[in-house]
């Protein structure tokens, strides 16, 4: 009987196309914390959900193992998606919002994890159960803590299972060719857990594990709490951050500026909810403005626009190649992503059009364009190969130039944030 966790020759020759495809969807991608991962042992990767699709493949991309996944059930009814989402590895995994009748069909795909993990095979699961496109880790639901022990009580003695937790942060939920940090954070020894813990119950383990997971996953992901102040707490973490040139250095800083911002709640609240009142006026006016934050934190705003300016005219041209000869790609992902109206949706779906279709004129306009000679053959394949890419590169360019003079135009925003940055400056002094 064929498994889901079998070596499959197709599986590895495209499985190496999407891991290609994703890297390239992101302008920067870093992983951390890579040799933490046990060896010899059933490993359940525990990442936030935050992104859809991307998460998980986000956890696919660490390595070139082969790992299978579980996603909810109602996804699986279309059969384009279900045709992607078994070629990934994904099994369907029922919520009791789907019915209590449903969950009984949980104990099948139990099983097939058991084994999976008992063949040294990586299984990942979301444990938060759902997606939020925040930086704040919902509560964990209790099918994770089931599964590890579990595989512990069938195999343990033999093999530990470990549950990995994993931190995913995306520079920007929604848009394409933004950038993603990776995190491993600190594996949780299941097996030692229970072997140390014989006093508690079932129950109580899984509670035990339940905290311990939440907190190893809210260190390698930004935390924040879900209150009137995310959006201030938000956008003070990044006033310094997004000077750093690593993303794991922008994380590093973001998450002192948050733990600092919590510690001067308690001791000194009144001056903190001003500061955090004038962070979230600031964040209201930038956005609705259009400023991103790298226009609000260049040291040189002149200079940049002129740079900018530059590198917009030189590109110009082959900006417009690359818009035409990937304009399928651009109106059918913006055609179909018109009808979710969960934008958390966009990326992946961009992704799987972008995988899908670049190939396909790839080959067309290779075949066209050899037919007439072969010189202008290797000048579109020459040019086609970073067009898509480019694209979205330029497009981000060109909404950091509109930032930019915008955020030269708002000398009153430019005070205000003067003012918000000197008074952080003295918090953390």
């Amino acid at each position: 009987m064929v498994k889901i966790q079998d070596k499959d020759k197709h599986y590895l020759f495209w499985r190496s196309y999407v891991d290609f495809m994703f890297k390239l969807a992101y302008r920067r991608v870093e992983y951390v914390g890579k040799e933490k991962i046990p060896q010899n042992a059933a490993i359940i990767y525990a990442p936030n959900h935050s992104n859809t699709l991307m998460d998980a493949l986000a956890v696919l991309s660490i390595d070139k193992q082969a790992k299978v996944f579980v996603a909810r059930a109602d996804i699986f009814k279309q059969p384009t998606i279900l045709k992607f989402l078994t070629f990934l590895k994904m099994l369907p995994i029922n919520r009791k919002r789907d019915g209590i009748d449903s969950l009984a069909k949980n104990e099948e795909i139990n099983d097939i994890v058991i084994d999976v993990l008992r063949d040294k095979v990586p299984f990942c699961i979301l444990p938060e159960g759902t997606h939020r496109a925040m930086h704040s880790l919902m509560p964990l639901q209790k099918g994770i803590f089931r599964i590890a022990m579990q595989a512990n009580e069938e195999f343990g003695n033999e093999m530990p299972v470990y549950i990995v937790p994993v931190g995913i942060e995306f520079g920007h939920y929604f848009r394409f060719w933004s950038s993603l940090l990776v995190q491993i954070g600190e594996p949780i020894n299941v097996t030692k857990f229970v072997n140390d813990n014989p006093e508690m119950n079932a129950p109580q383990q899984i509670n035990a594990l339940r905290d311990e997971l939440t907190d190893q996953m809210q260190k390698v992901m930004l935390q924040i709490p879900d209150d009137e102040n995310y959006e201030a707490t938000l956008e003070l973490a990044h006033l310094q951050s997004k000077s750093k040139k690593s993303l794991i250095n922008r994380f590093t800083t973001a998450k002192e500026n948050i733990k600092n911002i919590e510690n001067y709640l308690k001791s000194n609240p009144q001056q903190t909810q001003e500061l955090l009142n004038m962070a979230g006026d600031f964040s209201k006016k930038r956005h609705s403005l259009g400023i991103g934050m790298t226009s609000v934190l260049k040291s040189n705003i002149l200079l940049s626009l002129t740079w900018e300016k530059i590198l917009l005219l030189l590109g110009l041209p082959y900006f417009i190649f690359s818009a035409v000869v990937t304009s399928l790609v651009t109106l059918l992902s913006m055609f179909i992503c018109s009808k979710f109206k969960d934008k958390a949706w966009h990326n992946s779906l961009k992704f799987g059009i972008a995988g899908v279709l670049l190939p396909i004129l790839f080959l067309i306009g290779i075949i066209v364009t050899f037919a007439f000679s072969w010189k202008l053959g290797l000048i579109f394949t020459i040019l086609f190969i970073p067009s898509f890419y480019f694209l979205h590169e330029y497009l981000r360019l060109i909404r950091l130039f509109i930032s930019d003079i915008k955020w030269l135009i708002h000398k009153d925003l430019r005070k205000q944030f003067e003012k918000i940055n000197n008074n952080f400056k003295l918090f953390t002094k």
